[in-house]
């Protein structure tokens, strides 16, 4: 299940994504590019803290560094490896 903004952020309930991928088995997966420096910063909630597998990001939005890009996942070497 994948959850996720475009550039004009709002909080998501990611606690509810985690319930409903528990309840038919799925993974969670957040893309966060737009929110990264946000998260980072203490400002915007989290995702893994709420259960999420994997979190996408990039790193020249709001980290603000150079050009390129992510992808994070919770200490589940599984996840890691199929990934």
């Amino acid at each position: 299940i994948l959850a996720g903004f475009s550039a004009y952020s709002r909080e998501l309930d990611y606690g509810k994504f985690v319930e409903i991928a528990k309840e038919v088995g799925a993974y969670t997966v957040a893309d966060m590019a737009h929110i990264a420096g946000l998260i980072a910063g203490g400002v915007a909630k989290n995702p893994f803290d709420a259960g999420f597998d994997v979190i996408t990001t990039t790193t020249h939005k709001t980290l603000r560094g150079p050009r390129g890009g992510m992808i994070l996942t919770r200490a589940d070497k599984d996840i890691a490896k199929r990934i």
